[in-house]
């Protein structure tokens, strides 16, 4: 990834399941540019986007590539009481917090199968970054 300042970041994630809503454990391996190298022409299913920090709490994917036309919000709240608090707001039109088809490694090897319906969406309600 690309930080504010320009520098490259490189790094492998992995979220998984939390045991409720703002506990979502991740890990990050953060590689240098030779193991990024290494790594980088080993077969693989690839995802591109952009993050974009839109305040609020939320940030904007927006997805390249195969995926183009995706565009994915994110949420980050401190506990499980202001998660159940939160209104959607009205440019997001489906929560798909809990659907693997949205998933990173799903979107990634079987693509996304988009229809007429939403091109803005919530996931990962309580992802903490």
């Amino acid at each position: 990834m690309t930080t504010p300042d320009g520098s490259v970041v490189h790094k492998l994630g992995k979220k998984y399941p939390g045991t409720s809503l703002s506990s979502r454990p991740m890990t990050n391996i953060y590689l240098d540019a030779a193991d990024y190298d290494a790594l980088a022409v080993l077969p693989a299913a690839v995802l591109v986007k952009r993050r974009h920090d839109v305040g609020g709490g939320f940030v904007i994917d927006v997805f390249e590539g195969a995926l183009a036309g995706l565009m994915l919000a994110e949420i980050s709240a401190d506990d499980d009481a202001a998660l159940a608090a939160f209104v959607m707001p009205p440019w997001c039109s489906v929560e798909v917090t809990d659907d693997v088809a949205y998933a990173g490694g799903t979107l990634a090897i079987d693509g996304w199968h988009a229809t007429a319906a939403p091109r803005v969406v919530t996931i990962a309600k309580g992802d903490e970054r």
